[in-house]
């Protein structure tokens, strides 16, 4: 029950909901949606300059938050005015004037690509209709109890446990097991231990959940060491990121129902999504509200309700018809006789690790030379559980590790380099460097491919015992 402190006019329009995932973040969520409210899910993974631009660009002018986020709300302004179960509840006067379109929803902040993270503006009525063909493509499963092993502030996990459960189950909802992430061994957005998921789903005996590509891995590593029950599990999502097909094949050999899917926040965060247990890496048909076409460049072009646009943008179309455009997805695939999409990779060079954050490789290397000890620096990470920095360098991995540690301490932590790789310069006569200065990227990918696997074969062996996600990982690239 919301206990309003006396004398308090509490009319919010703009709600963000900042706490861990416990039961009280469903239903701030559907008493916002009553209340017709805009609704801002914190990213957990959000530095408190990210939290403090998106308060801004959203107009943010009410929020329930966890004790521990008390202090970071109040040097924002906010004041407390009521509290709510556990959570407590702040409000800034006078609000932040930010014109929103009438229909938005719900602002999903991305992890972003730059440090300035994008607001995606969803629509109610788009996301319920990505919902109930979400819970039509699942229907078959006969699905009863969700384990949420994914913060709700990822769209995913919030379309499954808010949007799509209004429809399964033949709308009777399923049973939402909603625990704090250290309980399933998620903490921050790039430290897991699938120990604690294990323990998880034998405790609540669910049947579905959803996992990022990295922690499947780490889940199968662990499995093969600890066999475990699990024949409770009906159904498990991956997606945020593409999943190599050998981890679907080994899942699928361990006896584990994994359906890879695919989507972009932009879209309602699921467009496409295997129906049956596909070794083949696609990640299946596009699901009932969704159309797809590919460009001359094999780009994949979406068609269905999609975004209302970013924050800030000074266009603004007052009606559908910008909900039902083409979208170009800037993922390149391809697809199957049978409709089923595969990726490919991306036109650009954005990074997609393998927690679905992104993260622009530029942004990272603009930070590390600004160090006099880097010349030159390549990042890679894509579809793994951390960054590693390529350097040209006079200095050892080790020391230049060390040298980066203040960088990192201001870097969101999706976004810091946990491994250091010395190279050869990139040049002209090497093949890694065009006649204009810019990076040659694959080759400079493939000439140091065993490096790199090396890298994260070892981080792998570290983790699968228990450790954390990545103080598993050594300090350099030795």
């Amino acid at each position: 029950m919301l206990r309003i402190n006396q004398g308090i006019d509490f009319n919010p329009q703009c709600v963000a909901i900042h706490s861990d995932n416990n039961p009280e973040w469903l239903t701030v969520d559907q008493w916002a949606t009553a209340k017709q409210c805009v609704i801002v899910p914190v990213p957990h993974f959000f530095t408190a300059t990210q939290i403090a631009g998106m308060v801004d660009q959203a107009g943010v002018d009410s929020v329930f938050c966890q004790a521990e986020a008390l202090p970071l709300w109040l040097s924002l302004g906010f004041q407390q005015v009521a509290v709510f179960g556990a959570l407590t509840v702040l409000a800034r006067t006078p609000p932040i004037e930010v014109n929103l379109p009438k229909n938005t929803h719900k602002i999903t902040f991305t992890s972003g690509s730059t440090a300035q993270p994008k607001g995606v503006r969803l629509s109610l009525s788009h996301l319920l209709t990505v919902g109930q063909s979400l819970a039509r493509a699942t229907e078959h499963l006969g699905l009863k109890k969700h384990l949420s092993a994914l913060p709700y502030s990822i769209l995913l996990e919030n379309m499954a446990a808010v949007y799509a459960n209004q429809f399964a189950n033949k709308g009777q909802g399923l049973d939402i097991v909603s625990v704090p992430m250290a309980e399933v061994g998620l903490q921050g957005s790039g430290h897991f231990q699938p120990e604690k998921l294990v323990e998880a789903l034998i405790k609540h005996q669910a049947d579905s959940l959803i996992m990022m590509p990295a922690m499947l891995k780490a889940l199968l590593q662990y499995l093969s060491n600890h066999p475990n029950n699990l024949s409770s599990v009906k159904f498990m999502a991956v997606g945020g990121a593409v999943c190599p097909p050998a981890l679907i094949r080994q899942a699928h050999e361990m006896g584990l129902p994994v359906f890879q899917g695919y989507g972009i926040s932009e879209c309602g965060s699921v467009i496409c999504l295997n129906k049956e247990l596909s070794e083949d890496g696609s990640v299946g048909r596009p699901l009932s509200h969704a159309r797809l076409s590919l460009d001359d460049n094999s780009q994949i072009i979406y068609r269905g309700p999609r975004f209302l646009g970013y924050l800030g943008d000074t266009t603004q179309d007052p009606d559908d018809k910008y909900e039902q455009s083409c979208y170009a997805t800037g993922d390149t695939g391809v697809i199957d006789q049978q409709g089923r999409l595969t990726i490919l990779g991306r036109l650009t060079h954005l990074i997609v690790n393998g927690f679905g954050r992104n993260i622009s490789p530029e942004w990272i290397e603009a930070e590390l030379l600004a160090l006099a000890a880097i010349q030159q620096v390549m990042v890679v990470g894509d579809g793994q559980a951390f960054l590693t920095a390529l350097c040209v360098s006079e200095y050892d991995e080790e020391t230049l590790f060390q040298l980066i540690q203040p960088i990192n301490s201001q870097l969101p932590d999706y976004a810091r380099i946990q491994a250091v790789i010395c190279v050869a310069p990139f040049n002209e006569a090497n093949g890694t460097l065009t006649a204009t200065g810019k990076l040659i990227r694959q080759e400079i990918y493939q000439q140091h491919l065993p490096q790199l696997e090396q890298i994260y074969d070892k981080y792998t062996s570290a983790s699968q015992y228990g450790n954390s996600l990545l103080t598993a990982m050594p300090s350099n690239g030795r």
